[in-house]
Formats: structure tokens, sequence, C-alpha cells
């Protein structure tokens, strides 16, 4: 047997450096425990992991208090956030009690051992093996104590050892990609709000990450970004750039006073061509199949930006500042249950029908309303809107002549209904409809979709270019594009009731359909109608 091997002075010097490199720098922490964890694989470095590296080190410091990181899959993401980064902090500060979950446990226990095993490593224990011991008595799968009273405990959304708390709590895909469920996106944010929420050891200094991928714009980033933007520190990284959601965050020590920012400056820009690269990307494109998918996967966004099922390019925008004449105007109502910040909308979209050059029946969106209110502030303001479609705010409109709908449509259910009985006491009267009848949300804007995409749904144009539809217009557009993964749906249910509503009665129909023997409108009902 040879003896070992004995380092020249410069051997053991440059060891020297690369052993302090490691324990102050996450990222060449990384690169050199690497073979330990995932024997076999080549390491492949990209700038996205030092972006994810300087990050955490700020959560270590405490300069970072909320980390919500969203990023590819297959990027390394857990191997660096779930398995490096325990090791490496517990270097300096093997006191620090981690809490992990993920959407699985077995993958939280995976992740678990993965991290343990570098921990006991021959590598690791020859570098800081004299800091701390593991405690045999609390080495498991799912939890493992060192002889400083750190620790690292797996858990799931479905609530494991959720008992215990942390000092930083990390969130490593706390959202399924293969279920997007209403019920499985809410029992998530439920998840969050009642059962992590109370888990930090201390809530001035405690610190929680984030980090997965996009998949529906009620997932739990959707949420956090919605309800708190303001606490969380947001690390976005696309697989493709896009220079309208340049990501910025905030000033860090590798930055030198600056915000950190993405360092892609072209558009379409890879995150890291060296790991995926565009033959690489076109066939993960082709896998995920979805637009969907690849929007919330790789863009970090739930929908793509030219629309899923229903495609921006399809909405025309009316370039005048007036709307054209309407032989018919129809208002769309969808009721709401309550009045919370996860509820849906109370919302009420005024559509009108007019022709073009041609003669041919097209359909323009005139006024919008959409607010979270409680039933009595709801059925004021229906009974303003009943009298003039353009009267959406608190104080009645004060106006010569009242933009009045010529029908109502108003879904038949819970609050739908007591306000069709109250309005029609009000001497308004409402069309009950029941949409259900036509399918579920997603075949009734199917059976809308040609209307959409035959060019004869126009938005206002914004002065004075009007280049773009009206700034109220956006949450519409919003919702249209991301459907059926936009965080509400009532927008759209607006939407899809008045096209069905329209084509089913005559007023407008697909260009390759002939004309309806009898058009079931009155002719004589023209009138100025008015953007507000």
């Amino acid at each position: 047997m040879e003896p070992p091997k004995i380092p020249t002075p410069d051997e053991a010097a440059a060891e020297i450096l690369r052993r302090r490199e490691a324990a102050t720098s996450l990222h060449a922490f990384m690169g050199q425990a690497w073979p330990w964890i995932e024997a076999g694989r080549e390491f492949v470095d990209g700038w996205h992991l030092d972006a994810l590296a300087v990050h955490l080190e700020a959560v270590i410091r405490g300069d970072i208090k909320n980390l919500l990181i969203n990023i590819p899959f297959r990027l390394s993401k857990s191997s660096l956030v779930s398995v490096m980064f325990p090791a490496w902090a517990w270097i300096d500060n093997p006191s620090l009690q981690f809490l992990y979950a993920s959407y699985a446990q077995n993958i939280a226990v995976r992740d678990s051992r993965r991290c343990r095993a570098l921990i006991q490593s021959r590598w690791y224990q020859a570098r800081w093996g004299n800091r701390f011991v593991i405690v045999g008595d609390q080495d498991t799968k799912i939890r493992f104590e060192n002889s400083k009273n750190g620790y690292r405990i797996a858990s799931s959304v479905d609530g494991q050892n959720t008992g215990e708390g942390g000092d930083i709590l990390v969130y490593d895909d706390p959202n399924n990609v293969k279920d997007q469920s209403e019920v499985m996106l809410e029992s998530t944010i439920e998840w969050h709000k009642n059962v992590m929420s109370s888990r930090l050891n201390d809530f001035r200094t405690g610190r929680r990450i984030v980090i997965q991928q996009r998949v529906h714009e009620r997932d739990l980033s959707g949420y956090l970004l919605e309800s708190a933007p303001g606490d969380w520190v947001h690390l976005c990284l696309p697989m493709e750039n896009e220079i309208d959601r340049h990501c910025i965050t905030v000033k860090l020590p590798s930055t030198k006073g600056a915000a950190w920012e993405d360092p892609r400056r072209n558009e379409g820009e890879l995150l890291c061509p060296a790991r995926v690269g565009p033959a690489e990307l076109a066939k993960i494109k082709r896998d995920l199949g979805s637009e969907y998918a690849i929007a919330g996967q790789l863009q970090q966004k739930p929908a793509p930006s030219e629309g899923g099922i229903i495609k921006k390019a399809w909405f025309k925008i009316w370039k005048e500042a007036e709307p054209p004449g309407c032989l018919f105007t129809l208002m769309s109502v969808d009721t709401a249950m309550t009045a919370n910040k996860k509820s849906a909308y109370n919302v009420a979209t005024t559509w009108g029908v007019f022709n073009d050059k041609e003669g041919n029946p097209n359909v323009i969106l005139l006024a919008m309303w959409r607010e979270r209110c409680e039933y009595p502030e709801l059925r004021e303001r229906m009974q303003q809107l009943a009298k003039d479609y353009l009267d959406d705010g608190p104080h009645p409109r004060k106006a010569k002549k009242p933009k009045k709908p010529d029908l109502i449509l108003i879904e038949a259910k819970t609050s739908g209904l007591s306000l069709i009985q109250d309005l029609r006491r009000a001497g308004v009267y409402a069309m009950p409809i029941n949409p259900d009848k036509r399918g579920d949300k997603i075949s009734r804007i199917r059976l809308v979709t040609p209307i959409i995409e035959a060019g004869r749904i126009w938005l206002p144009g914004k002065a004075p270019r009007y280049e773009t539809w009206r700034d109220w217009c956006q949450p519409f557009m919003s919702e249209a594009l991301a459907f059926p993964n936009a965080a509400t749906r009532d927008t759209v249910d607006t939407m899809s009731q008045a096209l069905d509503h329209l084509q089913t009665f005559g007023y407008s129909w697909h260009p390759d359909d002939p004309a309806p023997i009898e058009v079931l409108r009155d002719p004589e009902v023209v009138g100025e109608q008015r953007f507000y």
C-alpha cells in the first residue's frame, strides 16, 4: 500500500485558499462539494448559480428576510438551495435551525438525505468536522441535529413535522406542477398562512425562502406577490430573457453598492446555454407541449405573453376617441359571494354591437366595472349601472344622456339571484342566465373563441396614438390572456356569457357562417355611445 502523498508547500497553500473560499462563498462551496453529492455528473456552472448563491448569502446575513426565487427546472436549484445551503451555513453558524418543506414528503426526504450525506462525507469532515458533529439519536431521514443545537427538518405541504419551527424556513417547490386544481392551489396557500406562518423561531430575525417554477397565477408565488409584494425580494430568472421583465433585486456586496440585476441584455438570451442550449430548449418545449407549461415552467409567468386559449392578437383596437354607433348594448354581470382578498370579483362588462363598413356585425367593449364588495354595495352599484353603464364610481354620475344598456344578463346563482330580484323591485329588468348549461368555464370560452379569432371583438384605444388599449382594459386583458390559469376568471366569464348570448340571438356571428334569417334586434335602438 502506497503511503499518502505529501502535498508540496504550494499545493498546501492552494488548498488552504480553496477551503477559505468555500467557507466564505456559497458558489465556490457548491463547485467544490459537487462531486460528493453528484458523483459521475459533471458540474455545469453558470452565472445563475452565483445569483442564487449571493442572494442566499444575504439571507444568512439577515440582509434579506424574505426571498422569492422563480427559476426553471433542471438547473441545480434544489442541489444548491436544499442540499448545499444548510451544509455551508453550518460552517460558521452551526446553531441555525432549518425547516424545509416541499409539495411531497419524498422530495423533501430525498434532499435531506443528500444534505446529511454531504456533511458526513470525507471532504466536509476533513475541513470542518471539528466544528460540530451530527447527534446520533437525532439522525434520521427527515430530521438530523448537530451538537450545536442546529437541525434540518424535512416536511411537506400535507403537514408532517410542522409542529417544529426554524430560524430559516425554506419552501422548495411548494406547488406540484402536475396538480393545478383550484383545491390544491388554495390548500397550499392555506398551509402557508395557517401552518408555516407561525413556524419562525423568532419573528424579528427569522427568514423565509420560497423557490419554485411558476405554475399558475394562484400558485404560492402569485399569492405572495399579490398579497405582500413589498415584503419579498423577488429573484425571477426566465429561461429566455425578456427585456420588459428585466429582474433587479437589492444591493449586495458583490454588486459594490448597486442593486443586483440580470446580466442579460439581449431579448431571448438563454439563462444557461452551457446546460440548456437552443437544441435542448427546443426539445424541452416539444416535450412540455402546452403553451402554459412553457410560459410557467420556463419563463416564470403563468400564461404565455400572447395568450393561451385566448390570443392577444385576436382583439382589435378601436383607434378613435369615440366608439362607433351601436345597434345594441348588453351588460353581462358575474357576482361574487364575499368581499375578502382571495374571493372572486363582482364584474359588469358592457358590450356594444355595431356594423363595420361592409355591414358585418362587430362587438366592442364599452365599459367595465370590477370590484370586491359586499352585497349591499353591489346592489347599489348595479342600480346605478343599470341606468348608466358609465356610472361606475362611488358617487352617481350626472349625465345629460345616460348610457342605459338595452339588456342586462346576470348569472342566476347565489348572490346573482338576489340581485335579479332586487333590481326587478327597483324597476330594472335583468335576464337570469345559467351558463352551466353551456358547459364549464373552459368549454364556454371555446364556444366564443372563433368569433374573437375572426377579429370581430374590439377594445377602445388609448389616446393620443391609440396603439394600445385603454388603462381600464388592462385587468380584462390580463385575465383573458392568462385564462384558465388566471387568479380569477370573473371578467372572462362575463365576456363568454355576453358573446354567447349575442351569437345565439343573432346579433353577431362568425364570418364563415351564414347570417341569421331573422336578426333578432331592434334597428331603431341606435344612439350615441361614449367611453368613460
